[in-house]
């Protein structure tokens, strides 16, 4: 059997499939993990079901524009049309009477891509709209250009930031269906949010809306749940620059810079709990689950989406999905590009996150498969593990019940600040990551559990390296090792460990 064989689980990865609703670089910026891609000429924005314009258009496709519902209309009533052009809804948003809301304390606050009302303090209210502004690039940047206005006016939204929810209601800035949202509500190029106790979670949730009113302003079929709250979640995810910038999506790398957030402590506790997601339970996340006043689901869907944007292995096919915002073809797509290694994307993602962290490094813990093909084990194998790496391939299928003998040699140096710590394959009982020693040897067998959810079983921990470990393992796969430390503290680890395996009886 050889690698492709093995890994290519046929189950597809089916991804949920319900609908809508809670991160400036010179001037913007998108914290990418790995092969950054270049601005992109714009997302398929298709305004109608039955119209694919990733095919080759037909001729009455070419003279169709779109009027102000998003629908096609002929270009000849409209002097500023052009052939195959689409243009984005109509602007109608509210136009309140920004003299009257400041009598009673309200205040408005205007960028090129925000108008906000708000009657939070001023000083940090007219702070926020450039933030957006910088956000909108980062959109553009990652998901291509909305279509134009019929006015040629820029895209802008309207935010109302509340703080007193009675005033604003008062006031009729509040539609009657969304009186009583808790955290945050869009609909068009409008957004609704409550004021927030920490700053940077005031700047979160606004991000996040603004990044739904972007995702969802062309008309048509939107993508699920999970990828529209997890989009928005994965760019509200920001850091704030000392020269005012923003970087956008990032990867959380300390609690005290996201205060407010917690979703990862959210993962943690519910993994904990023994509520853990696995892939295909994450991306069926709808708006039952949504809808309820707990936050995991923000938290998980989150994750996923970070997971598939950051991973070397997965990120250029993921951010193919952003190309379809609008129609079927996202799901279709979704069915498909990660069908192939659907187990051992499975299996990965168990590996996030049931050992989530801030700083987690992607590129460091993506599992090395290696170019060689698995083979039977022979009598005797041989090679080395690298201590920057999370798990990695042996190249060995094992067989179930028979015994094998490890041993290990070598030091590893592990982490530069303050100072090395230098670890055998038994590992530094000074200092514990996951429950066991930093720099432990692991061995553990990559296998397919059932319908495609693969995993690494319990990693068996190679302790006795001097006369050699002896391990059963209880299920046949593809032998894997990894050196135990910290997912995010593994890129400045430095040597490798030389391990040798043994099979004690014939392989059937």
């Amino acid at each position: 059997m050889n690698q492709a064989t093995w890994l290519s689980i046929s189950l597809l990865f089916l991804w949920g499939c319900r609908g809508a609703e809670p991160p400036v670089q010179p001037s913007v910026q998108t914290e990418r993990s790995v092969n950054p891609t270049e601005s992109k000429a714009g997302p398929s924005w298709v305004v109608d079901e039955e119209v694919d314009l990733d095919s080759e258009p037909s001729k009455s496709q070419l003279s169709a524009t779109a009027d102000a519902s998003g629908n096609p209309t002929k270009s000849g009533g409209d002097p500023h049309a052009e052939i195959g052009m689409i243009f984005r809804p109509d602007d109608t948003r509210t136009q309140p009477d920004e003299y009257r809301l400041k009598a009673v304390g309200i205040h408005k606050y205007e960028s090129k891509r925000l108008v906000l009302y708000s009657d939070i303090d001023p000083e940090i209210a007219r702070k926020l709209p450039p933030v957006i502004d910088q956000a909108y690039d980062s959109y553009v940047s990652y998901f291509g250009d909305l279509p134009p206005a019929r006015s040629r006016a820029d895209f802008q939204m309207t935010g109302y930031l509340i703080k007193d929810h009675d005033l604003f209601q008062s006031a009729g800035l509040i539609p009657v269906e969304l009186k009583n949202f808790n955290h945050g509500q869009h609909r068009g190029q409008e957004f609704w949010m409550h004021e927030q106790e920490y700053d940077y979670y005031r700047r979160h949730l606004l991000i996040h809306e603004a990044t739904h009113c972007f995702m969802t302003i062309m008309p048509g079929l939107h993508p699920p749940l999970w990828y529209q709250e997890g989009m928005a979640e994965l760019f509200a995810t920001h850091r704030m620059n000392p020269d005012g910038t923003v970087t956008f999506a990032v990867t959380p790398d300390d609690s005290k810079q996201f205060v407010g957030w917690s979703r990862i402590e959210m993962i943690q506790e519910e993994v904990t709990a023994g509520r853990m997601l696995n892939i295909d339970q994450a991306s069926d996340l709808g708006p039952v689950e949504f809808s309820k006043s707990r936050s995991t689901p923000y938290a998980w869907s989150w994750a996923l989406c970070k997971f598939l944007d950051s991973h070397p292995r997965y990120q250029k096919r993921f951010r193919e999905l952003g190309n379809h915002l609008v129609g079927k073809k996202f799901f279709k797509l979704a069915d498909s590009l990660f069908a192939e290694e659907k187990m051992l994307l499975a299996a990965e993602w168990d590996q996030f996150a049931r050992q989530i962290d801030y700083g987690w490094d992607f590129q460091s813990n993506a599992f090395q498969l290696g170019d060689s093909e698995p083979v039977a084990a022979s009598a005797t194998f041989e090679k080395t593990f690298n201590a920057q790496r999370g798990w990695q391939s042996s190249g060995v299928l094992v067989q179930a019940n028979v015994p094998y003998t490890i041993t290990a040699t070598g030091t590893v140096s592990l982490a530069a600040v303050p100072k090395p710590w230098i670890s055998e394959p038994q590992g530094i009982t000074l200092r514990y990551a996951k429950g066991l020693p930093i720099g432990r040897l692991q061995a553990g067998v990559l296998v397919d559990p059932g319908e495609g959810q693969g995993t690494v079983t319990t990693p068996f921990e190679v302790k006795d390296c001097g006369k050699g470990t002896v391990v059963r393992f209880q299920n046949p796969g593809l032998l894997m090792f990894s050196i135990n430390d910290f997912g995010s503290e593994r890129s400045d680890n430095e040597g490798e460990y030389s391990v040798k395996v043994t099979a004690q009886a014939p392989i059937p």
